[in-house]
């Protein structure tokens, strides 16, 4: 009994101890145990969705204001970490790029591009990898930029001409529809070689109503993202409704692609193999060997198509804006062009690097009015640390552009459309100065910076160099500059301006 007591003791003692010791790891543990960054409290159930508003990048702005550049939200059942500063999208978008690589795919962005198999929102892997191979080498890459340049220079002179007839008539110009005409133009000479519709055409104004659809569907709140287990109901039918955009694209994309099949086959039948691929015969290449699918080329056409048109546009048009409401930058722009350029020949893009004030005003429109306001979703792919903070794993990242381009510890009087602060410093927008980033940074940089590059300055520049422009009349004498938020940032009115000829009538004879 005295032996039994005595091990009854001893292994008393040793499971004491072995709770103690578990004790102290556990405390220690939960003591070192990294805790979410701040965020507003929120409701029951709702979290924060209440406080995001119809403008979320600005509602974002705010109570960052208040709860700092690396702030969390709770929307719905999902966990959402909002990054408003410079230092901030450092530390994620190149310090810890890696483990947020990840996109966050929604209802909605799996219905547009067949379940999220495109470039822009597929996951990091061997197929990602080769569409961006194929989309740098085949439309982005300097030798297919240099070879394109005649194509990007005929369409903004066969504009300038609609303008001037636009002049002659006495109408004034919508200068988005003409910025999106260009765009849509030159994407369909880059990816099929054709136009896919006739300039001013009901079908091309279609198109553009189809592409704003999509810009407007992705981001609007859908209780379904929030709470997953009621995406079977569709209780706002906004999926039924996206589904029936999805179709008119996809019909699209299938038309085109058949007429390249039938088109090829014509070719081999005739024993003429001997015309240049493009885009998409290299796809449809890759497709019959079985390294993309169908899905994965008419997911990528919609990304080229829709982020290649809007977003050059609407930064054209947010450009006009601010040039014609202040009309002694618009003259400082062209006094630059006339002395370097002259008055005799016509823009061209080799111009561009002569231009500094020109690129400044350039850029200071990246900063105050970046094409997607909240870069576009990213996900940690696992739990990691940022800044001193936990971000678990599957929490959704949002990079507030907008609000950095309005940071006032990164910029002096950030609110004031100000182009000379661009010729004080070096900052630029090709993903190394995390102030001024319109096209985001690390692997999921925007793979089209080089064409926006070039177009964005050829298109306003000979916008500038052609014609004066002026506000209607019925507009009071200012431009509304208000947002409509969307994946992309929109004017939510159309500018529409006046043109008048600053040129001797030879110059616009000559293309």
């Amino acid at each position: 009994m005295e032996l039994i007591s005595v091990a009854t003791t001893t292994y008393s003692l040793v499971a004491g101890i072995f709770i103690l010791i578990l004790f102290v790891i556990v405390k220690k543990k939960n003591n070192n145990k990294l805790a979410l960054p701040p965020g507003p409290p929120g409701w029951p159930v709702i979290g924060n969705l209440h406080q995001l508003g119809d403008k979320p990048h600005q509602s974002l702005f705010h109570l960052a204001q208040k709860y700092g550049p690396l702030m969390t939200l709770k929307l719905g059942m999902k966990t959402v970490l909002v990054v408003s500063s410079p230092s901030m999208a450092n530390e994620v978008l190149k310090i810890n790029d890696q483990s947020f690589s990840s996109r966050t795919v929604n209802i909605a962005v799996k219905t547009f591009t067949y379940q999220g198999s495109s470039l822009v929102w597929s996951p990091i892997g061997p197929i990602w990898r080769l569409i961006r191979k194929i989309c740098n080498t085949e439309i982005f890459s300097a030798k297919r930029m240099d070879a394109m340049q005649h194509f990007r220079r005929e369409e903004v002179c066969r504009t300038i001409d609609t303008i001037l007839e636009d002049y002659k008539e006495g109408k004034s110009v919508t200068i988005c529809e003409k910025a999106f005409m260009i765009s849509l133009n030159l994407i369909g000479k880059m990816v099929c070689n054709k136009q896919i519709f006739e300039p001013g055409s009901a079908q091309a104004a279609e198109f553009r109503d189809m592409v704003l659809g999509i810009l407007k569907s992705i981001p609007l709140p859908n209780i379904s993202d929030h709470f997953p287990f009621l995406e079977r109901f569709d209780l706002q039918g906004l999926n039924r409704k996206n589904k029936r955009l999805a179709r008119r694209f996809d019909n699209l994309f299938d038309r085109i692609i058949n007429e390249r099949l039938a088109q090829r086959v014509h070719v081999q039948c005739n024993g003429n193999g001997n015309e240049e691929m493009d885009f998409l015969d290299v796809m449809l290449d890759l497709a019959k060997d079985s390294q993309l699918t169908l899905e994965n080329i008419k997911g990528t056409l919609l990304d080229i198509f829709v982020a290649g048109t809007d977003t050059t546009s609407s930064t054209i048009e947010w450009a006009m804006a601010e040039l014609i409401r202040k009309p002694a930058l618009m003259r400082k722009v062209q006094a630059e062009l006339d002395e370097v350029v002259g008055v005799e020949r016509r823009m061209e893009e080799a111009d561009i690097e002569n231009l500094p004030y020109f690129r400044a005003v350039v850029k200071e429109v990246f900063r105050l009015h970046p094409a997607t306001p909240l870069n576009i979703p990213r996900k940690a792919n696992k739990s990691c640390e940022v800044s001193g903070y936990l971000v678990p794993e599957n929490t959704q990242v949002l990079v507030n552009i907008w609000a950095i381009g309005r940071d006032p510890t990164a910029w002096k009087d950030p609110l004031n459309f100000n182009p000379d602060r661009f010729l004080e410093c070096n900052i630029d927008y090709k993903g190394q100065d995390f102030e001024l980033l319109p096209f985001g940074a690390g692997r999921r940089m925007c793979i089209g910076l080089p064409l926006a590059h070039r177009l964005l300055h050829l298109v306003v520049g000979s916008f500038l160099q052609a014609f004066n422009w002026s506000i209607p009349l019925d507009n009071g004498g200012d431009i509304d500059m208000s947002e409509a938020f969307g994946l992309t940032l929109q004017k939510a009115v159309p500018l529409r301006a006046i043109p008048s000829p600053r040129l001797a009538m030879e110059f616009y004879s000559k293309k």
